[in-house]
């Protein structure tokens, strides 16, 4: 029987190890953390569910993908909203016509949108750059209030020089003043007692999969893993750059860095599970409350404050010269294990900012290929 080596047990290569599982595929996952499931993985603070590394909710239009998740753990029917701190109120994300007369220049903002109300979609979409297709869509006023200092506090940089091409994924005006941050038809969070380390835990249950954690796998002692492991294939989940030494420089990353605190007198202390901050007078960019999607009963809450510019590997810098960096690295890790039969699969080792769904669509069809090459 067939045997693969994944690099990496995030939430991609454990949906990987299951699908395997499936047709009867050994999986050895190697993971350089102590536990599985990366930056997805749950915890419990003085008994109150949270998430470490920010929010994840799960929302998909994958009816495969949904199914998969809720056959490892069932889902609260929870649909996220966002709050947003402007001009000291506490407004929705995305930008609602409602929420304009809150505002100063509430009519000049109202004149801008309705000069752009007819600016169709393929128009915005030809934008040079980030600042640009955001302007076309509600004008300088809201630009330089939701937008601006929120992208450039997050990123670390002028919006001017971030692509266009994820925009339309994570701005909007809501003309119909629909709160919500996600149209897909599937969305909820983990409704077991430990979060998405339930789904993470239910993908890696199979007597197929085996786990070691705190092993770093590089490509100079990848061998020795193929050789002790027995593995005919392998498939990295894991950033390229690291595991090639950095040969040619590293990747570009922003990170995050969450900062969790329980509150023990209050059963909510926000009213969103997200509150922006894109003020630069204040330190922490978002605010996250788990308890809201978790909808767990017990006293006490847990708020996590997010700051930027951490060394970490949270979103990719999706600019012409990391994408070619990344193929780069790919190029060489091919070359370098001769005809081993090697995939890529995932965020870190695409380079891409995905969500988790997308993460589970690529594990599947990743393993879908495999399966076809056995």
């Amino acid at each position: 029987m067939a045997r693969a080596l994944i690099v990496g047990a995030g939430l991609t290569g454990c949906t990987l190890a299951w699908r395997l599982a499936q047709d009867g595929v050994e999986s050895v996952l190697l993971e350089r953390d102590a536990v599985a499931g990366g930056l997805v993985r749950s915890d419990h603070m003085e008994g109150v569910l949270y998430e470490p590394h920010g929010s994840h909710i799960f929302h998909t239009e994958d009816k495969e993908v949904w199914d998969l998740a809720n056959a490892m753990t069932p889902f609260n029917d929870y649909r996220h909203r966002v709050d947003i701190s402007i001009e000291g109120k506490i407004l929705n994300w995305p930008i609602l016509l409602s929420d304009i007369d809150a505002q100063s220049r509430g009519d000049e903002i109202k004149a801008e949108l309705a000069e752009r109300e007819g600016v169709d979609a393929e128009a915005r979409a030809a934008a040079a750059n980030f600042e640009e297709w955001c302007l076309e869509l509600m004008g300088p006023i809201l630009y330089g209030r939701y937008i601006q200092p929120y992208t450039e506090k997050q990123w670390g940089r002028p919006a001017r020089e971030l692509s266009a091409s994820w925009a339309p994924r994570r701005v909007s005006v809501r003309w119909d003043n629909d709160p919500y941050l996600f149209p897909d038809p599937y969305q909820g969070w983990p409704a077991g007692p430990n979060g998405y380390t339930d789904l993470l835990d239910g993908l890696i249950a199979s007597d197929k999969v085996e786990l070691r954690t705190n092993v770093d796998v590089t490509l100079d002692n990848l061998d020795h893993h193929v050789r002790e492991t027995g593995a005919d294939l392998v498939v990295l989940t894991c950033p390229l750059d690291v595991f090639s030494g950095e040969k040619f420089g590293k990747l570009d990353w922003r990170g995050i860095l969450v900062r969790s605190v329980h509150i023990p007198h209050v059963d909510y202390a926000q009213g969103a599970m997200v509150v922006n901050y894109p003020s630069k007078d204040v330190p922490w960019i978002r605010v996250h409350e788990t308890k809201h999607a978790s909808m767990q009963k017990i006293p006490g809450t847990v708020l996590g404050f997010e700051f930027t510019g951490a060394p970490t590997r949270y979103y990719p810098i999706e600019l012409p010269e990391n994408r070619a960096l990344n193929d780069r690295y790919r190029d060489y890790v091919l070359e370098q294990l001769g005809g081993q039969p090697t995939y890529f699969a995932g965020r870190l080792a695409n380079y891409v900012y995905i969500d988790m769904d997308d993460c589970m669509r690529q594990a599947l069809d990743t393993a879908g290929e495999i399966l076809a090459d056995l």
